[in-house]
């Protein structure tokens, strides 16, 4: 172990926080997390009506497209400012942030103003969760630290069961504007709590903030999650010129960055020297092919349950507990193990988990059960594949945080956090944009083939068969994605140190 890795280990003792302080701590963080995990699904889940009562049904990908890509911006802009000023500043600012955005997209009058309001609460949820778990590696020891950030990122798969149904009783009982403004009274009291107790937390670095990469980071993900939304819902293609353009220039100005963060910046908003450490760099790019199975998973079940299988927002609900319970149990266990195994193992038994749950996700049809129970659980029919691949996920979350923190200098710990967040981010979105033009391209295909022989389409207008061999063809990519993800796993180093083992 380096001596650098050593100073980053005894950094927690420098905080002395009294224990029942730092509980209350993380109470805050945890609302935050939880606020903004929520945030997301219950506004997707009022999409239609906001859509609806803004007459505005164009402005549907703008709004999906707004958030995804200032939240991927936010993790590595705000977890950098973290290592720069005092994280407690940092974390009280992201908060208002998505405040401030949560009152003014409930007050906006047209699609356009929405958006505006969306892409300010995406930049200040994106930034929270990163700072906020870095604000955990500073104030608690690292056994400690394991645990708890296991049990804080599993709060993100309860909102995934949880969110729909908080944004289906909000539309149905209220307004669509209040998908925003419940976000006020949680918001309000995380910022009390940590205005109250949380210290100032001395910033590492003095060096001026990296504003050209800040710029540049955020023009060439604009420029890259742009064109392929609008590919899967304007249909656009390879060969438009919007696309090429649009593409050309983030990969232009991707490669700026790359030059401004190696080259000109003092003290990079991602330092590139990061990645010449092997581990961080595996954990990176697990965390990009983690982030899209999640996101593309998640989204695909929904589609299937509700346009293949007719399912109700019930059905929908109990078929996610079967991908969402595993996670937040894997999480917890993955935290609780970190002391006793090498990151590695963790990251290796996770992933090759979580590519064996896609084997019978490739065999869906219309007639696939939701789940079927044995004895007094349900473990088969479509959740099958669902609770391996969930907990498998949720049992490399601690590993990859943790290690990469282990892995980065003192002064990089929130942007070694925030790096790991964002690949997952930008994983997800971009593969999941992707998969989605596969996936209906695919359809398309074999519904004009099928519908020669005159199949017959359910309630939707959805030509079941050819939709479920359309979905199980992207379970096969993800399939293959799962794999490059173990791959990956196997590159990562260290453990704990056995002197905290012991303690």
């Amino acid at each position: 172990m380096t001596p650098q890795q050593n100073q980053n280990i005894t950094e927690s003792k420098k905080t002395d926080i009294p224990g029942h302080q730092s509980l209350l701590i993380l109470v805050g963080i945890v609302l935050g997390v939880l606020m903004g995990a929520l945030d997301n699904l219950i506004v997707s889940t009022a999409m239609p009506a906001i859509v609806s009562a803004l007459h505005q049904p164009k402005g549907l990908p703008f709004l999906i497209d707004a958030y995804i890509t200032s939240s991927a911006v936010g993790m590595v802009i705000f977890g950098r400012l973290s290592d720069h000023y005092s994280k407690k500043s940092i974390l009280i600012i992201t908060l208002a942030i998505f405040i401030s955005g949560s009152i003014f997209a409930g007050m906006s009058q047209n699609i356009s103003q929405l958006i505006l309001f969306r892409a300010i609460q995406g930049l200040g949820a994106g930034g929270f969760l990163p700072v906020g778990l870095a604000v955990i590696a500073v104030i608690l020891p690292p056994k400690a630290r394991a645990r708890i950030t296991g049990i804080v990122t599993s709060f993100i798969g309860i909102a995934i069961v949880a969110g729909p149904e908080v944004g289906a009783y909000i539309v149905n009982s209220t307004s669509w504007r209040w998908v925003f403004y419940v976000n006020i009274p949680f918001g309000a009291l995380s910022m009390i709590i940590l205005i109250s107790i949380l210290g100032r937390l001395k910033p590492k670095l003095v060096e001026k903030f990296d504003t050209l990469g800040a710029i540049l980071l955020t023009v060439w993900v604009s420029l890259l999650i742009f064109p392929l939304v609008e590919m899967v819902y304007s249909g656009w293609n390879l060969s438009n010129p919007l696309t090429i353009i649009f593409l050309s220039f983030a990969l232009l100005s991707f490669f700026l960055f790359l030059y401004v963060e190696a080259r000109i910046a003092p003290a990079p908003l991602i330092p590139i020297r990061m990645f010449k450490r092997k581990t961080i760099t595996a954990d990176s790019f697990l965390s990009f092919f983690r982030g899209g199975v999640i996101f593309s998973l998640s989204t695909f079940i929904a589609i299937f349950v509700t346009e293949v299988l007719v399912g109700t927002a019930d059905t929908l609900r109990d078929v996610l507990y079967g991908f969402v319970v595993p996670m937040v149990v894997g999480s917890i266990a993955g935290g609780m193990l970190l002391p006793k195994f090498s990151y590695r193992t963790l990251c290796v038994a996770g992933m090759v988990l979580m590519t064996l749950g896609f084997v019978p996700l490739m065999t869906i049809s219309p007639g696939t059960q939701p789940y079927i129970f044995f004895g007094p659980f349900p473990v088969f029919g479509l959740i099958e594949g669902l609770i391996p691949i969930g907990f498998g996920i949720g049992f490399t979350m601690s590993a990859t945080t943790i290690s990469a923190q282990y892995s980065a200098e003192p002064g990089d710990i929130g942007a070694s956090t925030s790096i790991v967040q964002f690949m997952g981010n930008i994983g997800g979105s971009v593969i999941l944009s992707t998969l989605t033009v596969f996936l209906y391209l695919k359809y398309k295909s074999l519904n004009s083939v099928s519908t020669i022989g005159s199949v017959k389409l359910n309630q939707y207008g959805i030509n079941g068969i050819a939709m479920s061999s359309a979905m199980s063809e992207s379970f096969f990519i993800l399939l293959i994605l799962s794999l490059v993800a173990v791959i990956c796993a196997f590159f990562i180093e260290g453990h704990l140190p056995v002197v905290l083992q012991k303690k």
